[in-house]
């Protein structure tokens, strides 16, 4: 019960914080294609390795000139090695306040660059991962369809199997291989 009140707090926080920022309008179909640099939201907990490693080669393929940055939690994140030009932020838990919003620090690390597009892995929501999200600033923010998501990303890909990481993560590259 404390944990969704804590979620809720945050959230309601985000919507605060974020009330000035107005999404441009995008093309999404040239927006993806268009994309040079990529910020990549590492999911917050790995329940089938083998999809999210053909996701993350997907992704270093695509942004192949190195542009590519992956933010996520230095536990999980430390032990990637897919690409020696991916680029990593990681954080701590930390660095994450009560409310679930990720410290200054840590944003000012993120917004030390700019992107054209930002990939949040997380299948289920996850506000910490949210929230850098939308505090990157990229024009194309794209996410899994959950709870909240509309606050947070202008992109939503609808899985039919949310609890099945590996058919969600087959939906996500499909959807991005369509444009």
């Amino acid at each position: 019960m404390f944990e969704n009140f804590r979620i809720n707090v945050g959230v309601s926080y985000s919507r605060f914080h974020f009330r000035k920022m107005r999404d441009p309008v995008v093309r999404f179909t040239e927006a993806v294609n268009r994309a040079d640099k990529a910020l990549v939201i590492f999911p917050e907990s790995i329940t089938d390795s083998e999809s999210l490693l053909s996701v993350m080669k997907y992704l270093v393929r695509r942004f192949a000139s190195g542009n590519l940055l992956v933010v996520g939690r230095d536990d999980l994140v430390g032990g990637l090695r897919i690409h020696e030009k991916i680029s990593t932020v990681t954080f701590s838990p930390r660095d994450i306040n009560t409310w679930y919003v990720p410290s200054g620090d840590l944003l000012r690390k993120l917004k030390r660059s700019t992107f054209d597009v930002a990939f949040d892995l997380n299948v289920n929501f996850a506000l910490p991962s949210a929230f850098l999200c939308k505090a990157s600033n990229a024009p194309l923010r794209v996410g899994f369809a959950k709870t909240h998501g509309d606050q947070f990303y202008n992109f939503q890909i609808q899985t039919r199997a949310r609890s099945n990481s590996s058919f969600a993560y087959r939906t996500f590259l499909n959807c991005l291989e369509m444009f």
